[in-house]
């Protein structure tokens, strides 16, 4: 099993799209750099989305969680996937002795792999655009909090918050797995999950409007069906003094990851697929 995973990390590595996606990184980070030094101008220091070197990390992640990390979770998916089916090359690999079921699990972890070396990445680079855009701050105000915090609290909050990010992205790529494993061509599997991600993004602007009108309003629970409501808001909320949502959020990316997660391996270990 350890040698199909290291196989598996060598084909991901030997794609161009792996080393440009890493490469993006500094491009990302400067550009997100230049957005909230022009965007501090009209705020104050104490406006939790104010840029410092200390939340630079959490500001320029929560801006990019959304969009940039699942597209690149997307991509590295597909290919692995979707790409490797559609051209045969899953096949030479089911010459070895390894089980459908082996087969699928090495692709997800490689790419979990590869997005947990990316995220770490993004991370440490973070902080030193941070320390080179931004200046520091003995006090700084976090999102939902009513008092300042100091360096270490900051830092460890920083820490968890790209933990949990790091568990949604856990959660959303079974959902595109499961998209890549049924998809007949990589761009059906990149049309169909940018799909679902559009309907996860939109389903909390349409259930505000429709709230509007309904009295009782809805449970802000209903809200957080959506995972992209969770990477968007949830996380912060969840990081607060007074945490909300927790379980409920937890349970919401459990479910995703385990039904989805079930689906893609039925279906992907059907053997008729690869006959």
């Amino acid at each position: 099993m350890m040698a199909l995973i290291a196989s598996e990390w060598e084909r991901l590595w030997n794609r161009k799209i792996t080393w440009f996606l890493f490469a993006m990184i500094p491009v990302i980070l400067f550009v997100s750099g230049q957005y909230y030094q022009k965007s501090n101008q009209g705020l104050t220091p104490e406006n939790p989305a104010y840029a410092v070197l200390d939340n630079f990390p959490v500001l320029v992640l929560a801006e990019q969680l959304m969009i940039g990390f699942n597209l690149m979770l997307l991509l590295l998916l597909v290919f692995s996937v979707t790409e490797e089916y559609r051209t045969g090359q899953i096949r030479m690999v089911m010459i070895r002795s390894y089980s459908f079921s082996q087969l699928l699990f090495a692709k997800w972890l490689t790419v979990m792999e590869v997005m947990l070396l990316f995220h770490v990445t993004y991370l440490i680079l973070s902080y030193g655009f941070g320390a080179w855009m931004f200046d520091s701050t003995s006090q700084l105000l976090l999102f939902y909090h009513d008092e300042p915090v100091s360096h270490g609290p900051a830092f460890f909050y920083v820490l968890r918050y790209y933990a949990l990010a790091f568990v949604t992205l856990i959660a959303i790529s079974s959902i595109m797995t499961f998209i890549a494993v049924i998809s007949q061509s990589t761009t059906t599997a990149i049309g169909g999950t940018i799909g679902f991600l559009l309907v996860s993004a939109g389903y909390p602007t349409i259930l505000q409007k429709f709230a509007q009108t309904m009295e009782p309003r809805p449970d802000p629970h209903w809200y957080f069906l959506s995972i992209t409501q969770i990477q968007y808001e949830g996380i912060a909320l969840a990081l607060a003094p007074h945490s909300r949502f927790v379980l409920f959020n937890t349970g919401v990316l459990f479910a995703y990851a385990f039904i989805f997660g079930v689906a893609a391996h039925l279906i992907f270990t059907k053997k008729d697929r690869f006959i």
